[in-house]
């Protein structure tokens, strides 16, 4: 394994910033719920009055979106998520639906470009972290709390983002209680299994799968993964992996399973055995009591959480898998080649 980033001369390493980030991310989204609420209970009777909600977004603020979308549904709001510049090219029909447009800085080019193809405003509300941004000053908006990131990849502002949704699933009665306890805890960088990193260290792509809630944060770090260890990385809904894209797997890839236990504990356990016997370096996310170890797999163990406090829950232990194992893959992890933290993708 070569070694971690190094920091450079005149400052902190790009890792040293990620996991500053982290550590600031959990007082950040507990801050964001209760700042929010007055824009949230608006926003939460025009839900009501419509029953019919489009999530926008580009990049982790469509992960993001897609991580929330469930319990909208739970909630008796009919959803969709689309990326921005997908609704740009083929849009719904206008009109009896309220419209989030998320974006971390709140100036990217596909925003830009929205908002000046959508004159009538009325029911489209920003979910943002960067106040005085072009969406801050278009429509009303959602703010997190603790302003945009420093580094490239997004980690803080996923959880952020998540909170920003958690404000109107609270004002549409969403009982919150243990997405609250779960972010009243201070973070600290968890002491993860040498052999998972390894995995994810030595693989030249890497496939992630899971059920349910737990895709979209799979979907999130992903995108984390290709953005710093500049590695191939695809996240699948199991069902979807199965159904082709498993012919990819071998020794040389690696695959990250989450199972949760509970009625797709078995497919996904059946499916952990197939993996290992096909040779693929395994890495499991266990979360609850009572799941069959996977020999020869690294595991990692979580307790069960229910609601949005499941992916609040998850979500920074890949992040910090992702960040760790990247750090070890290249020595200017987190600095991009080809990529900005801001993108115009319309340009």
């Amino acid at each position: 394994m070569s070694r971690l980033s190094p920091a450079p001369a005149d400052g902190p390493s790009q890792r040293e910033l990620l996991i500053d980030e982290m550590r600031r991310q959990n007082g950040d989204a507990l801050a964001t719920l209760d700042e929010n609420r007055e824009l949230a209970r608006e926003i939460a009777s025009r839900l009501r009055a419509r029953d019919r909600l489009l999530l926008l977004g580009m990049g982790a603020s469509h992960w993001s979106n897609r991580m929330a979308a469930g319990f909208y549904r739970a909630a008796g709001i009919d959803v969709r998520t689309e990326p921005i510049s997908e609704n740009l090219r083929q849009p719904q029909a206008s009109g009896g639906q309220v419209v989030f447009l998320t974006s971390q800085s709140g100036n990217s080019g596909e925003v830009r470009v929205w908002l000046g193809h959508h004159t009538d405003t009325r029911d489209v509300y920003g979910l943002t972290l960067q106040e005085g941004s072009l969406l801050e000053r278009s429509v009303p908006c959602l703010i997190g709390q603790g302003a945009t990131e420093l580094p490239f990849a997004a980690t803080r502002s996923i959880s952020v983002t998540l909170a920003l949704h958690g404000a109107v699933l609270e004002a549409l009665g969403v009982d919150l209680t243990s997405l609250r306890q779960l972010w009243s805890q201070p973070y600290q960088h968890p002491e993860l299994p040498e052999a998972a990193i390894s995995a994810l260290t030595h693989c030249r792509s890497l496939f992630l799968a899971s059920r349910a809630e737990a895709v979209p944060a799979l979907e999130c770090c992903a995108l984390t993964f290709m953005e710093l260890a500049r590695t191939p990385a695809i996240a699948l809904e199991l069902g979807q992996l199965i159904h082709g894209p498993q012919e990819a797997l071998s020794n040389q890839t690696a695959l990250l399973l989450v199972r949760r236990s509970g009625p797709d504990e078995a497919n996904i356990t059946r499916f952990a055995w197939q993996a290992m016997a096909w040779g693929v370096p395994l890495v499991m996310i266990d979360i609850g009591e009572g799941l069959v170890q996977i020999e020869g797999a690294s595991t990692i163990s979580l307790p069960a959480a229910n609601g949005l406090a499941a992916p609040a829950q998850l979500l920074p232990v890949l992040q910090a898998l992702i960040i760790d194992a990247a750090a070890h893959r290249l020595l200017d992890m987190g600095v991009p080649q080809r990529s900005s933290k801001v993108t115009d993708g319309e340009a």
